[in-house]
């Protein structure tokens, strides 16, 4: 009895589950999901009008398919599965579903046309010069044909042409966007659809895909550098700096190619590099790694060691002063042209042309010696000039002096700032090795001389135009032995070593306390450099020695990296030169508004690049 009881009380309990739970799938519409051809599966694009939909590779017999249409929620009533019919036209497709309802749905199967010959009266076309797209025909001929008169015949499978007969002449020259290609319609096998393609002639090498060139912040690429062709890595080189890091970039390719539309070419950051993917006419598609923009021009004045008249090794240090350039040279094998010394700082026009030896005084601060002798010179955002006295063989409490040009037709110099080994408090010479600014000597800057042969630089603040002549000592965190030439560009948030040595050879972006951020790992010597921020990016300038050969850079290094470091966005390699110090020396200065930029090195030549049109 208590069985019966627990039995009945089951049966109730399952009456009233909640609806929930019952399964509904018999009271959806019937629909084709799918549906085999030739035994191959495909999967159908539907819309709300009941049509199913399939597109076939191009040029596929659709005249005998063996044809099984895959319904959910129903069945097919007509016509009968499994049976070789003829798909060219749609064919409708009656439904009963599971629902009670019956449906008619119009299945469409397509196959593009497919082009199986293609011949030129007079021209014999090798089949591999044939490229057939989506929408574009490109033939490739010898150069010199003449592509105005061509009597062209075109063989399709399911297709037959639309506005055009074969062996007609006809003009195939074009000129986007003046003069479009000739549009080709060939009439698909379903008598309905037109197909259009794009005939192009042209002698220009096609097939695989390519990056002709681009746009990049409205500035078109001189050069597209192949710096990998088997894995498609590409640099693309401009005349200009722009904002790299926020651009617009538009890629060109040969005709016919197509750029993967999920490319969309705005806010790049090309410093990053990026990557695109490209279909020839080959049908391939390529992806494309493309690196930071290069700039490259025409410098506006470049004068070599031997055209300044200086002997071997004796130019050493340059920059900007105003509207003139300014050159260190501690010895000439002859006065300059209305000069009268043999050492000094020349300054110099931007067409190369002498201006003027700087006035030294009536009792010169400096001589040609290693002790007195000026060897580095920096200068400020307002074009002062600092030169530092080098202090070789100076003796422990010889007066050495960084003397002061208010600009260039000051008629003596003055000391502004006066050191020694003993008032420094050094166990080893004061030599000096290199003499940065950063600032206005008028308001705020500061100044460092780091230490020849030694970790140890020196560090001077300029507050409201006064001088604090006490400088802090810091030292960079490396071992090893500096050159006798290196610096310490200060920056606004701490400090640029460009440096050259047994401990560290390249630039190191440094925090206010000379605590290492990143370097570069390029191991590129080099003994100066000077930083700029302008137009809310940081850009940091300064001439490496590799190989033998002066290499002028600049880099972005808004952010900090090595990658920033490793990425010039200018890179102009010279001739192999004998420059056993590594002297060299790169400046910024706004000029009429431009960003312009200045290399020198030693025993080679003055550059001088304006870096925006």
């Amino acid at each position: 009895m208590r069985k019966i009881f627990y039995l009945l009380m089951s049966l109730i309990l399952l009456s009233s589950c909640d609806d929930s739970f019952k399964d509904d799938r018999s009271y959806q519409s019937a629909k084709i999901v799918a549906v085999k051809l030739n035994n191959v599966l495909y999967n159908i694009a539907q819309n709300d009008m009941n049509e199913a939909k399939v597109i076939l590779p191009a040029g596929t017999n659709l005249k005998d398919v063996k044809t099984e249409i895959l319904v959910s929620n129903g069945s097919v009533v007509s016509p009968a599965n499994n049976v070789n019919r003829d798909l060219t036209k749609p064919i409708d497709v009656n439904i009963y579903g599971q629902d009670g309802q019956s449906s008619v749905w119009k299945l469409i199967v397509q196959s593009p046309p497919s082009l199986t010959s293609l011949t030129v009266v007079g021209l014999p076309i090798p089949k591999e010069n044939i490229h057939f797209g989506k929408t574009s025909i490109i033939v490739q001929v010898p150069v010199g044909t003449d592509i105005t008169k061509l009597a062209v015949s075109y063989e399709f499978n399911n297709g037959t042409l639309n506005n055009y007969v074969n062996g007609t002449v006809k003009d195939y020259s074009f000129n986007l966007p003046s003069k479009a290609p000739f549009k080709l319609e060939v009439l698909g096998v379903d008598g309905t659809t037109i197909y259009k393609y794009d005939v192009v002639f042209t002698s220009e090498q096609v097939g695989p895909a390519k990056i002709s060139s681009m746009v990049i912040n409205g500035d078109t690429t001189s050069e597209i550098i192949i710096v990998d062709a088997t894995k498609n890595i590409v640099q693309p080189v401009v005349p200009y700096l722009t904002n790299f890091a926020d651009a617009t970039v538009v890629i060109n390719v040969p005709f016919g190619n197509t750029i993967d539309p999920a490319f969309k070419g705005t806010n790049v950051n090309t410093l990053a590099g990026f990557k695109v993917k490209i279909t020839g006419t080959d049908g391939i598609e390529r992806e494309f790694t493309v690196k930071n923009p290069l700039i490259k021009n025409s410098p506006i004045l470049e004068k070599s060691h031997a055209d300044f008249g200086f002997s071997a090794n004796a130019g050493s240090s340059a920059g900007f002063s105003g509207n003139a350039i300014v050159v260190a040279a501690h010895q000439l094998p002859a006065a300059l042209p209305g000069t009268t010394g043999l050492f000094g700082i020349y300054a110099y026009d931007f067409a190369g042309n002498l201006i003027k030896s700087l006035d030294k005084g009536a009792t010169p601060l400096f001589d040609g010696g290693a002790v007195t002798g000026i060897r580095k010179l920096a200068t400020d955002d307002n074009g002062k000039i600092l030169g530092v006295q080098l202090g070789a063989g100076a003796g422990a409490t010889t007066n050495l002096n960084i003397v002061k040009w208010n600009s260039i037709n000051d008629t003596a110099p003055t000391n502004y700032i006066t050191f020694s080994q003993t008032s420094l408090g050094l166990a080893y010479p004061a030599r000096s090795a290199g003499i940065n600014i950063k600032g206005s000597l008028d308001g705020n800057a500061v100044i460092t001389v780091p230490v020849a042969g030694k970790m140890d630089v020196l560090v001077w603040t300029v507050t409201n135009g006064v001088l604090n002549p006490t400088p802090t000592k810091q030292a960079l965190a490396y071992s090893g032995v500096p050159a006798n030439y290196y610096s310490v560009q200060p920056d606004e948030t701490g400090f640029v070593a460009a440096t050259a040595g047994t401990g560290h050879n390249g630039l190191a972006l440094l925090g206010s306390s000379f605590t290492e951020i990143t370097k570069s790992s390029s191991g590129s010597a080099t003994s100066d450099c000077k930083t700029i921020t302008y137009k809310s990016r940081k850009y940091l300038t300064y001439v490496a020695q590799v190989g033998g050969k002066h290499v002028f850079r600049i880099v972005d290094y808004t952010t900090a990296s090595t990658v920033a470091l490793d990425s010039p966005i200018m890179e102009i390699t010279g001739p192999a030169v004998a420059n056993a110090n590594i002297t060299v020396d790169a400046d910024f200065a706004v000029i009429n508004g431009k960003l312009h930029v200045l290399y020198y090195g030693t025993n080679d030549k003055l550059a001088v690049y304006k870096l925006e049109q």
